[in-house]
C-alpha cells in the first residue's frame, strides 16, 4: 500500500468536519448551535428554516460522505482504507474542528459513504426498514438504527469480497452515533 494513501483518513475527518447545516443556518442568519435543543443537524436547519435550506444541508452532508469515498477510491484500491476513510468522515461530522469538536449525529454523512461504498442497493432496504420505523414510532434515532441494523444485515448474508467487514462497518457507525447522542453538548451563548 502507497504510503501517501493514509493521508486519506485525515482527508476525510476535514471533509467530514465541515459542517453544513452550521454553514447552510448561518447563511440564513440563523445560529443553530443555540437554537431549540442546540443540535447541528439537518433537522435542526429544517425545523427552524423550512424545507430548502434543509434538502441543501442534506446535499452537502452526504455529498461530502460520498466525495471523500470517491476520492478514497481513486487513489487506492485498498478496502480498509476506504472504510476508514468512511469511518473518519463521520468522525469529522459528529466532532468537527470547525466547531471546536461538537456536530451532528452523522445519519446523513453515513448516507454518503455507504453509497460511495457502493452500499446504495441493500442499503435502499435499510432506508425503506428505517422509513417504516420513522411513521411508526416518529424518531429519527429510531429510523437511524433501523436503517443502520437492516443494512448491516444484508451485508452479512450477501456474498462480496469483503462482506465480513461490510457487515461491521454500519455497526461501528451507529455506536459512534450512540455514542454521540448521549455526549454532552455546550451551547454557545446567542449573540443577540
Amino acid at each position: 500500500m502507497i504510503l501517501y494513501s493514509y493521508l486519506l483518513i485525515p482527508f476525510g475527518y476535514l471533509m467530514g468536519s465541515i459542517p453544513s447545516s452550521y454553514i447552510v443556518a448561518r447563511f440564513r442568519g440563523v445560529d443553530i448551535r443555540t437554537e431549540g435543543d442546540g443540535k447541528i443537524s439537518a433537522a435542526a436547519v429544517y425545523r427552524r428554516l423550512k424545507l430548502l435550506p434543509f434538502l441543501l444541508a442534506v446535499l452537502m452532508d452526504s455529498g461530502k460522505g460520498l466525495l471523500a469515498i470517491f476520492i478514497a477510491r481513486l487513489v487506492t484500491d485498498s478496502a480498509p482504507i476506504w472504510f476508514i476513510t468512511g469511518l473518519a468522515v463521520v468522525v469529522g461530522h459528529g466532532w468537527s474542528i470547525f466547531l471546536k469538536f461538537r456536530g451532528g449525529m452523522g445519519a446523513t454523512v453515513m448516507a454518503g459513504v455507504f453509497c460511495g461504498l457502493i452500499f446504495w442497493p441493500w442499503f435502499f432496504w435499510g432506508l425503506f426498514a428505517g422509513g417504516i420505523g420513522m411513521l411508526i414510532t416518529k424518531k429519527s434515532g429510531i429510523s437511524s438504527a433501523v436503517v443502520l441494523i437492516v443494512t448491516s444485515s444484508i451485508l452479512f448474508i450477501w456474498p462480496l469480497d469483503y462482506s465480513f467487514l461490510m457487515g461491521f462497518f454500519p455497526l461501528l457507525l451507529g455506536l459512534l452515533m450512540l455514542l454521540k447522542r448521549f455526549q454532552k453538548e455546550h451551547r454557545p451563548r446567542s449573540d443577540n
